[in-house]
């Protein structure tokens, strides 16, 4: 009898994770589906933006601090954004994992990396790996604002234009579908322009003979530039939000059918114990019984 309460314990305990793990995924079902909605209302903006751009520059070279490609990359600062929870699969770990092998690669090529962290996961990741982190954040959660973003991509700009550092990366989780996210590795700053086949940049040159801008493009670019940074640091935000939520369903779901197979699992097998138990009592007192006789 001992075993048959072993096993419905088991069973017990089982089921009760079961009910937490299902609630979890109702809960990141529910802001996965909310995170999605706000990378793709940003989508179109992200669009008519990078399409003014294209107007401005006419396809040609921008003399521009935020796009001008330093000659030879000495220092270089990288922001990894990763989650301040767990229970979500492998998101956290494919991104650390790729910015350790960055900075690791920057050491060997004897480039300086100026890491700033974005995550508790994060954090205690290279604190583990023996990572050096000269920047931490913790308050951007599952819901980044543009006032954050604003905020990390201006640090980042003054330092590129004062020459701090060369080159600014970014290690984050991309969001291309609902299906597919991925670990990443974004070049922020310097800038580098859209590409574009032949026939978009003769539909674009052709567009562009309709425009006429006041003031005149270079001092629109001043400032739409050092916003087109912002906003690209906000979307990324946005998509890293969105493949936390989405790994965190996806591995919830999965606990939970596991749970649920390993109760069918050890309810059979309680059901064979205890079958196999009164089977023994029976043939006990069938014996004991002719025994008497």
């Amino acid at each position: 009898m001992a075993g048959l309460k072993d096993i419905k314990k088991k069973i017990t305990s089982i089921s009760n994770t079961r009910k937490i793990t299902r609630t979890m995924e109702m809960v990141a079902a529910a802001k996965s589906k909310q995170t999605i909605d706000r990378v793709e209302a940003s989508t179109p903006y992200s669009s008519k933006l990078t399409e003014l751009l294209n107007s401005l520059t006419g396809g040609q070279n921008v003399d521009h601090f935020l796009v001008r490609e330093k000659e030879k990359v000495q220092k270089s600062a990288l922001l990894v954004v990763t989650a301040n929870r767990g229970l979500c699969g492998g998101y956290n770990t494919n991104v650390a994992n790729l910015a350790e092998k960055w900075v690791r690669a920057e050491e060997a090529e004897g480039r300086e990396a100026h890491v700033m962290m974005v995550g508790k996961k994060g954090i205690s990741r290279f604190r583990f790996r023996k990572v050096e982190v000269a920047e931490k954040r913790t308050d951007i959660e599952d819901k980044p604002s543009f006032s954050q973003a604003a905020e990390i991509a201006d640090g980042f700009i003054e330092s590129f234009r004062k020459g701090e550092v060369d080159r600014v990366m970014v290690a984050v989780t991309r969001y291309h579908s609902a299906v597919v996210q991925q670990a990443d590795l974004f070049q922020l700053l310097p800038i580098i322009p859209p590409e574009a086949d032949e026939a978009d940049g003769e539909e674009a040159s052709q567009q562009n003979t309709d425009f006429i801008f006041e003031p005149d493009p270079e001092r629109i670019l001043e400032d739409l530039l050092p916003f087109s940074v912002k906003h690209t640091m906000y979307r990324l935000l946005l998509e890293a939000a969105a493949g936390e939520q989405i790994a965190r369903r996806v591995a919830m779901k999965l606990a939970t059918d596991n749970a649920g197979e390993l109760t069918r699992f050890y309810t059979g097998k309680y059901n064979r114990e205890r079958q196999a138990s009164i089977t023994q009592q029976i043939m006990e007192i069938v014996g004991g019984a002719e025994a008497l006789d």
